[in-house]
């Protein structure tokens, strides 16, 4: 059921409690993304600054967020043009189901309040 909220930390501590509640009853572990920052083409690799950005609230950052959780079966929803000739265009709507990805060499630890 939709939830209407008025801050967007609230917004995004429900949403990130919601996919941590759906993994336990699916008995799997989250996936978590974590964004690479860039500045001016070059990547953000002060680690106090990242963890600040990283902690910003979406609305600070083109409201992309710093965690991106993710568990099979959850619903997504495209919000910008990713491959419009496939068909994956801003506002489909989908399900997640593998993550594939080049694994980075950078060991990326962070603890983030907005993130259980």
């Amino acid at each position: 059921a939709p939830i209407l909220v008025f801050r967007n930390t609230l917004r995004t501590q429900i949403n990130n409690g919601a996919v941590l509640n759906k993994a336990m009853e699916m008995g799997l572990r989250p996936m978590l993304c974590v964004a690479q920052d860039y500045f001016q083409g070059k990547i953000i690799d002060d680690l106090p600054l990242r963890k600040t950005i990283l902690e910003l609230p979406d609305n600070k950052t083109e409201h992309l967020p710093g965690y991106l959780p993710l568990v099979p079966g959850m619903p997504v929803l495209l919000t910008e043009n990713v491959a419009t000739e496939l068909g994956l265009s801003n506002g489909t709507r989908g399900i997640f189901h593998q993550l594939v990805y080049e694994e980075s060499s950078a060991d990326i630890q962070f603890q983030d309040k907005n993130f259980p």
